[in-house]
């Protein structure tokens, strides 16, 4: 069963992203490293434990009709595949060795289905005149932004041992239209609308 959207008022626009959950297994394995990796002082900003999710688009700022079509879409696309479960394994980063800037976890298995349902998603954004960032899309979780290249190379050999670390399985069983408010504390995302796979 699908949830419904939320009602926004036309005139006031939302910072929106289409993502998957992870489960609560994966959270806490994913904050043990994190809580390791802090240890060795980088400059890193770290993704609140609770915010840790796969994006599989981000949308920007929309407007509630845009974002009403596109629930529309993502839950007759989403009908068409079946659940599928891959790997949460290693740790990665993006940048250079010598200025990481994104410290992520990375995912293995069938790629395809969820690569699939990504671009299909993302023709749907376009048909309700969303056009989001063009950057091919490298599925991963975001647990650290780097803000500067303090530390930087100590952060990157703690991350050695872990680079074929086995996280858990992730079980895709449903995409979230999210709602994103920035604050000074960190942003604050709220579930918009689920669109289930396989769903009649």
């Amino acid at each position: 069963m699908n949830t419904p959207l939320e009602p926004t008022p036309e005139a006031h626009p939302i910072r929106t992203f289409m993502a998957v959950a992870i489960s609560e297994a994966i959270r806490g394995k994913l904050t043990e490293i994190q809580a390791r990796l802090k240890q060795t002082g980088a400059d890193v900003g770290w993704v609140a434990p609770a915010n840790i999710h796969l994006t599989i688009l981000f949308l920007g700022t929309v407007f509630e009709s845009q974002a009403s079509a596109l629930a529309a879409a993502a839950d007759e696309i989403a009908s068409a595949y079946q659940p599928c479960t891959l790997e949460v394994k290693g740790l990665g980063y993006f940048g250079r060795a010598q200025s990481p800037r994104v410290i992520w976890a990375g995912l293995t298995g069938n790629l395809q289905p969820l690569l699939a349902l990504q671009r299909e998603i993302t023709e749907a954004a376009k048909r309700t005149g969303i056009f989001p960032d063009a950057k091919p899309f490298n599925p991963h979780l975001t647990i650290g932004r780097v803000r500067s290249s303090r530390r930087a190379q100590e952060l990157l050999y703690a991350m050695e041992p872990c680079r074929d670390m086995a996280f858990g399985p992730l079980k895709i069983e449903s995409v979230r239209l999210m709602k994103s408010a920035l604050t000074a504390q960190g942003p604050i995302y709220t579930l918009l609308h689920e669109s289930r796979l396989g769903a009649p």
